[in-house]
């Protein structure tokens, strides 16, 4: 079994070509590659496929004909995406470990035996998904669950995260860990640490992007708490969502927030996402359509009601990233030729659509989000570690002392501190605090924000750019959120995309939404590898989710 943690700020370099051996943690200052960078991207070329489909642009849903055809075996996928994750791994480091071969290989083996007996059992049955190594898997699949910190290597959960054990229920195949590029222990970071660049993956589910998208699987599985989904999903060309709150259930997951985090799907179409929807979501907390998610894919706009929003109020924030003028233009040119594509086919279309932004997220000079983030976090984190058979640590208070006994693997020069740790430890808020910071995310978030809006204008879904502080909006009203893949910078060869928004329990409008994108902007493209001239030495990734 392939393993090996890469940990944020030791040693993890969770990157897309593009972003191969950033450092995670200077301002994005370089324009172009040495030449001998350029040289090391290009030797990681994709060479033509020998095997029945091309790993990099197959969708689960391409595998699912190639199996009934008899073209294919569960088997041979296995070894397929193995071969790919041993020959670009150790470059992308999108994986932290992977199942032990001949363990995957013989449930492989008996898929196809159910197959082919006639009994199949979902989309997903056979199909190999790769899934974000802060969701558990009991240690019968042979696979740890660190969510990044040395602190959780060798723990053994109880059982899998319930999501785990709905998608082996459902057939599919867990081949192996996503990496994360955040610091998602939140260790080694200062409030004011930048946190972006227009050439890095985003965070924090980074490998569940990175792996899809660079053909290690089909499918994956990654969480969000404000942006973990929508961000590397969209620098990675992919479809993702973040469901409402509640709707996946978040047992077995390492917390950031139990108030704003959601698993949710990446994937290349927006027919396997919504396979992945039928088999994540709990039907016991909304009403799955009776004929599947798959059901709500029109391919048309006809019947959707569109409200967007301004380009340039919903900008990438400057706290993430240096402003680069080309980049920006060319972003808000995309993004102005879209509303134009839709505007022409929706049944109905309002422009710049008046939003609240974070600033009304504010509460006595703090974001209410952050508040309840830091109010809760030890309380969720400990209910995790508490329920492990075994771990190194079980409080906040051991971990922060375990970084600190560990500084040279887990607080490294660049990043010697741990603020917010140790603010989650030592934070005086009050129930009454808190309380008043949730009931505030959401009155401004869903009341006053995304329901006031769509019901003002009449309308079904909100679009805006995916580079924006859209997700904050939607972890602060609870409600869905979803990715949509939409062109290439000039400037490095990174993917962007948008985001979609609507009410709680509207997935199926989001589904609608992406596959109206889908019909409109084509099939997804895997992003370029060669030809790069790219900044190197981006900035960290992820903070936006805390």
């Amino acid at each position: 079994m392939m393993k090996g943690l890469h940990h944020l700020q030791a040693w993890s370099r969770s990157v897309f070509p593009y972003f191969a051996n950033i450092d995670f943690g200077s301002t994005p200052k370089q324009s172009k590659l040495s030449l001998g960078e350029v040289a090391s991207v290009r030797r990681c070329h994709w060479p033509k496929h020998s095997s029945p489909f091309d790993p990099r642009t197959a969708t689960a849903s391409d595998l699912q004909e190639l199996l009934r055809a008899s073209k294919v075996t569960s088997v041979q996928l296995v070894k397929i995406y193995l071969k790919q994750i041993e020959q670009y791994n150790s470059y992308l480091k999108a994986v932290i470990s992977t199942a032990p071969k001949s363990a995957i290989l013989d449930k492989a083996e008996k898929l196809d035996a159910e197959r082919a007996e006639g009994n199949v059992r979902s989309s997903l049955h056979g199909i190999p998904i790769l899934i974000k190594d802060n969701i558990a898997t009991h240690p019968s699949l042979g696979m740890d669950t660190t969510a990044g910190s040395l602190a959780l290597v060798g723990s053994r959960p109880k059982k899998s995260a319930d999501v785990v054990e709905r998608l082996i229920s459902a057939g599919a195949l867990i081949l192996g860990k996503a990496n994360l590029c955040s610091a998602y222990v939140q260790g080694g970071l200062k409030e004011d640490d930048t946190a972006g660049g227009h050439s890095n993956p985003g965070g924090s589910s980074s490998g569940s992007a990175i792996g899809v998208s660079a053909g290690f699987a089909p499918v994956s599985i990654g969480t969000e708490t404000s942006g973990s989904l929508i961000f590397p999903g969209s620098r990675a060309a992919l479809y993702s969502i973040k469901p409402t709150i509640g709707l996946v259930s978040q047992a077995g997951i390492v917390p950031l927030s139990s108030i704003f985090d959601a698993a949710g799907p990446m994937t290349k179409s927006a027919l396997d996402l919504a396979d992945l929807l039928d088999v994540i979501v709990d039907p016991t907390k909304t009403r799955i359509p009776d004929r599947g998610y798959a059901s709500a894919l029109s391919g048309s706009w006809a019947e959707l009601e569109v409200g967007v929003l301004d380009p340039v109020d919903w900008d990438t924030s400057e706290s993430w990233t240096e402003p680069d003028p080309g980049v920006t233009k060319q972003m808000r040119q995309a993004y102005e030729d879209a509303y134009a594509k839709i505007k022409d086919q929706a049944k109905k279309f309002h422009r710049n659509v008046p939003l609240p932004t974070v600033e009304a997220l504010e509460i006595d000079g703090e974001r209410a989000t952050r508040i309840l983030n830091t109010g809760y976090y030890k309380e969720d984190l400990e209910s995790y570690m508490g329920d492990l058979e075994y771990s190194q640590v079980y409080t906040l208070e051991a971990l922060i002392e375990f970084n600190r006994k560990h500084a040279d693997q887990e607080l490294p020069p660049r990043y010697p501190r741990q603020d917010r740790l140790e603010k989650a430890l030592a934070h005086n808020y009050t129930t009454e605090d808190l309380e008043k910071a949730l009931a505030h995310a959401r009155r401004i978030g869903r009341d006053e924000g995304i329901d006031k809006i769509l019901k003002e204008y009449d309308i079904d879904v909100i679009i805006g750019p995916a580079d924006s502080k859209m997700p904050t909006i939607a972890a602060a009203s609870g409600s869905p959120i979803a990715g949509m893949p939409l062109g290439y910078l000039e400037f490095n060869g990174r993917p962007f995309g948008m985001a979609a928004l609507a009410s709680g329990h509207q997935e199926a409008i989001l589904v609608k939404t992406q596959s109206a994108w889908e019909a409109t902007f084509g099939p997804r493209q895997p992003p370029p590898i060669e030809n790069f001239a790219f900044p190197m030495h981006q900035g960290l990734v992820g903070v936006t989710s805390l």
